[in-house]
């Protein structure tokens, strides 16, 4: 469930979370491949991507995901990606 509250650093979280597996689905891997030569395990990518379970993750792991997909860190946590989305050829969030 997405939450919509700003004040609420759980806000943060599902933003970052909805964008990690949408931009994992653009790069057309799975869960897998995406916790491949890392420290992290599928279920912890799945727990992230996941609208039911609130898995918190440091900003290390969010580098690390950033670096694995080739998709600039700020496009995870920035406000409206709109343009940068229709560059990339992905009709919506």
């Amino acid at each position: 469930m997405e939450n919509k509250d700003k004040n609420n650093i759980s806000y943060i979280y599902d933003r970052s979370s909805r964008r990690i597996k949408m931009f994992r689905k653009y790069r057309n891997m799975t869960q897998e491949e995406l916790s491949e030569d890392s420290t992290f395990s599928r279920g912890f990518i799945a727990n992230i991507e996941s609208p039911k379970t609130e898995q918190t993750f440091s900003l290390g792991v969010l580098y690390y995901l950033s670096l694995r997909l080739d998709i600039p860190i700020e496009l995870f946590v920035k406000e409206d990606i709109s343009k940068e989305l229709k560059e990339m050829g992905i009709e919506s969030e």
